[in-house]
């Protein structure tokens, strides 16, 4: 996966990925619980941690999913209802259909998903 692909992209309208950064420390989320990948969003930035490249694209895939839903006044319905545990799901589908996340990868699975049509 090209991590570099990623920085400054821009999900219309709704924030800006400007980096991704894979470590070794153990992650945890807002809970403390063990985390694989974590984003911190400032405003209308972002950034994303994971400790492997895989985690990190599934991490791409349920953020962006996650973070356009959240921010949409009106998601499509296909995600109205989903959960954190869907969110992920979808996810590690999405990088088992479209591979390691890209771009355009991206943008693909979020319009399967009714975004940006």
């Amino acid at each position: 996966m090209k991590i570099g692909a990623f920085d400054g992209f821009d999900l219309p309208g709704i924030f800006l990925l400007q980096k991704i950064i894979i470590s070794p420390a153990e992650l945890v989320d807002p809970l403390g619980r063990p985390a694989l990948a974590k984003s911190v969003i400032q405003g209308k930035n972002s950034t994303l941690v994971a400790q492997s490249e895989e985690e990190q694209s599934v991490a791409i895939y349920h953020e962006m999913l996650e973070a356009l839903t959240v921010a949409f006044d009106e998601p499509p319905e296909s995600v109205i209802l989903m959960n954190e545990a869907d969110f992920e799901q979808a996810a590690r589908e999405a990088h088992q259909k479209f591979g390691f996340a890209s771009p355009d990868a991206v943008l693909s699975f979020l319009k399967g998903y009714g975004f940006y049509e």
